[in-house]
């Protein structure tokens, strides 16, 4: 069961990189690019878009498998926040190139294949992202074309 929910998981973030990339106008994406983290190391950002226009902005989005309406509730707010550390650590860096001026604003965003079912669930993950200014982004219910044609 783990290698299936791993392949599916492989599989649903392949398809939103190529989906993504394949509908970008006005921008310019990458994606599985290594990523210097300010504690030490290095990362993989999942996809992140340089948006050209009046100002230079950088989104970085963490592409996740996860299946919300399979996870206990009690799981819920520990795999969302593990989420959100793992974003933010990109986010970090990318904070500090802004203060050299390398950007003008940045966006971090989670990205999920479907909504939980549950309120209480989909209450927790967007109030906690919230918290942290992320955006809880999920891919079924986005025309991504819509945000990035001209």
């Amino acid at each position: 069961m783990a290698i299936e929910r791993l392949t599916a998981g492989q599989a649903f973030h392949k398809s939103v990189q190529a989906a993504f990339l394949a509908g970008l106008a006005g921008a310019s994406g990458f994606k599985e690019r290594q990523w210097r983290l300010i504690r030490g190391g290095r990362g993989r950002v999942d996809l992140a878009v340089e948006v050209d226009g009046e100002e230079q902005m950088l989104v970085i989005i963490e592409i996740k498998g996860t299946d919300w309406d399979a996870i206990p509730a009690n799981r819920v707010a520990k795999n969302l926040r593990r989420h959100l550390r793992q974003l933010q650590a990109y986010l970090d860096t990318a904070i500090e190139d802004m203060e050299v001026g390398q950007w003008e604003g940045i966006v971090g965003a989670l990205l999920y294949p479907a909504r939980p079912a549950g309120a209480e669930t989909l209450t927790t993950i967007e109030g906690l992202a919230g918290e942290q200014a992320i955006q809880v982004i999920w891919y079924h219910e986005v025309d991504w074309r819509q945000y990035f044609s001209r």
